[in-house]
């Protein structure tokens, strides 16, 4: 378990937090002086130096004297031949000392767990190698080498902790994170992965220590180490490296949003009071971020000190925020964080406006309705592009009251075409998953119908295959309810999700929207044709309607038509409009339509009209 990794004792130099309890001395046991007194003279007895030798020296001499003094007493009174007495003596000598050879032999190897234990534990000491004692036997030695196994191994594991991990938050410590940092920039240097360290310091800490002392201080660290661990992921690592300061590592980080989400978690989670004994006390942190490419080399003092530098950044501008290392990563934060103060308030200062790409069903020769998007006309930025405010939205918690501003709007809108006569304009608004997962999104659809007065069959709600799938049972319980309220309901994207038939029976949806993905390759890719005529016929055996997005081309228009395509948009007949735009092109479709259609598509499709069987 530790190996060649344990600290030696000799070298080990543990300095105990003030305040901890200290080890009191054990007394040594009074051993009886005659239990010693056989050793202790063995032991002033310079020749054989080991007490091993001393053992076998004694057993030697004590088989031979008597041997040797009963022969040579036997030989001397018997009344023998003298040549004979020598040869008795020399036969009897050899035996003794062939059985004397074979008794050390044996007593040798029984003394041999003592002699392995004694030089695993001076290899312990000196060296910190933890020995390999059998520990299955049951005897006396054998319960000495179990015994000894099982106190180093207590001892190193607690000599480990010592030295690896802080005491106070038990914690891994600076060392045990600088080594973990070097491998996993090696591991993930091979994968090709980015490393994130983050440092955080606590802001004015040693106004508690003076002021409410040691102990309050040390208090105030344990409970911030608590908070930050509830922080972590599951391959997160977190130490504590300094007095008041604390290090991150995450390996195979992802986005720099997912990175700054991480920074103001941990920021948010020590913002809470703190309690400590009957004082509540408010602690704030600065955060420094690096992050690590496989191109920089593996060493980890740069991206420590990348780190560190990111952190005094935050300090200097007044400590409670983060900063990160490399100043392009926070010109492109703070301009997120701009960008969303400013979206917060688009609403209220009219900056956020609807627009309306048209849909032709080719059915009826005539717009059948539109798709509402949303536009963002910033007062200093311009347009700024829905691809990055959306995920910003859905990112700061801000999709679903933008979402249901959306949808008022749009009914409004709606019901004001209709009361100037417009007609029946059918229109498209996209639901946001955090929309789909509000436990009162069909209440709020039904108020807002009520009070704008727009015709159910009027609004048409889309939504994404996965949105729908997260919770399939819960998805056909919405749907279901939604369908009561007389509203249209669209499954958006279709194609790049599960695209399964049996979900499509089960959701009660009016129509399907294929991908644009599929539409721009269907006159030059035969898969891309393939897939459309696919889904086309599927659809249609459903019973339910196809709307392609993304239409750009005559061909397209052909190809659509020429395979039952029920409705078309895309630049090719339109962009987004703002209302009055659109209101002027609906009341002038015709003359519209005949200036985008084919010719052929025009004498098909609307005069006469086309109408597909069922």
């Amino acid at each position: 378990m530790y190996g060649a990794e344990s600290t030696s004792v000799a070298q080990l130099d543990v300095t105990l937090p003030e305040g901890s309890p200290q080890p009191q001395p054990v007394p040594a046991k009074n051993h009886d002086s005659g239990d010693m007194f056989l050793y202790e003279a063995l032991a002033r007895v310079s020749f054989p130096r080991s007490y091993l030798g001393k053992i076998m020296l004694v057993a030697f001499v004590g088989t031979h004297i008597p041997l040797l003094t009963l022969f040579g007493y036997s030989l001397l009174v018997a009344n023998i031949d003298s040549a004979v007495k020598l040869q008795v003596m020399i036969v009897a000598l050899s035996a003794t000392l062939a059985g004397t050879a074979v008794t050390l032999l044996v007593l040798r190897g029984l003394l041999r767990p003592i002699d392995e234990t004694c030089e695993g534990l001076r290899r312990y000491l000196e060296k910190g190698i933890v020995p390999e004692l059998p520990t299955d036997y049951t005897d006396e030695a054998g319960v000495l080498m179990a015994d000894t196994m099982e106190t180093i191994s207590q001892l190193d594991g607690a000599i480990h902790q010592l030295r690896h991990y802080d005491p106070l938050t038990a914690l891994p410590n600076r060392e045990m994170f600088r080594r973990t940092l070097e491998l996993e920039l090696l591991r993930n240097r091979d994968a090709g992965e980015q490393v994130m360290v983050l440092l955080l310091d606590l802001d004015r800490f040693s106004d508690i220590n003076n002021s409410l002392g040691q102990a309050h201080g040390d208090a105030v660290l344990r409970q911030v180490a608590q908070r930050l661990v509830r922080c972590m992921e599951g391959a997160d690592v977190l130490s504590r490296i300094g007095s008041d300061e604390f290090a991150m590592l995450r390996a195979r980080c992802g986005s720099l949003e997912e990175v700054s989400q991480l920074a103001q978690q941990l920021l948010d989670a020590l913002a809470e009071p703190l309690r400590v004994g009957r004082s509540e006390l408010h602690v704030s942190a600065s955060v420094g971020i690096a992050l690590w490419s496989p191109s920089e080399g593996v060493e980890t003092q740069p991206l420590m000190t990348n780190a560190g530098t990111a952190l005094r950044l935050a300090k200097a501008q007044g400590g409670a925020a983060y900063r990160f290392h490399a100043q392009d990563m926070n010109d492109e934060l703070r301009d997120r964080l701009e960008l969303e103060r400013d979206l917060r308030y688009a609403i209220e200062r009219g900056e956020l406006e609807l627009v309306f790409q048209p849909k032709v069903a080719l059915s009826q020769g005539r717009f059948s309705g539109a798709e509402v998007l949303l536009r963002w006309h910033h007062p200093t930025r311009g347009s700024v592009s829905p691809s990055v405010f959306i995920p910003l939205a859905e990112a700061c918690g801000l999709i679903s009251t933008i979402g249901a501003w959306v949808l008022r709007e749009t009914c409004e809108q709606g019901a004001a075409w209709q009361a100037a006569g417009l007609g029946d304009v059918r229109l498209a608004v996209n639901l946001s998953a955090a929309q789909f997962a509000d436990v009162g999104l069909v209440e709020f659809i039904a108020e807002t119908l009520r009070e704008t007065g727009l015709d159910a069959g009027s609004l048409e709600l889309e939504l994404t295959e996965t949105m729908v799938m997260e919770n399939a049972s819960r998805a056909v319980e919405v749907l279901e309810r939604l369908k009561a309220l007389g509203v249209g309901l669209a499954l958006d994207d279709f194609g790049t999700g599960y695209s399964s038939l049996s979900y499509l029976k089960r959701f009660s949806v009016d129509l399907i929207k294929i991908d644009r993905s599929f539409i721009s390759g269907v006159s030059t890719d035969k898969s891309d044709a393939a897939m459309v005529r696919s889904i086309v016929a599927m659809a249609h055996g459903l019973g339910l309607n196809v709307v392609a997005e993304g239409v750009e081309s005559p061909d397209q228009v052909r190809f659509l038509k020429q395979n039952g395509c029920d409705v078309l948009q895309g630049y090719y007949f339109s962009r987004p409009l703002r209302a009055g735009a659109f209101c002027e092109l609906w009341s002038d479709q015709e003359a519209s339509l005949d200036e985008v259609l084919p010719p052929d598509v025009v004498a098909d499709a609307l005069r006469p009209v086309l109408v597909r069987q069922p």
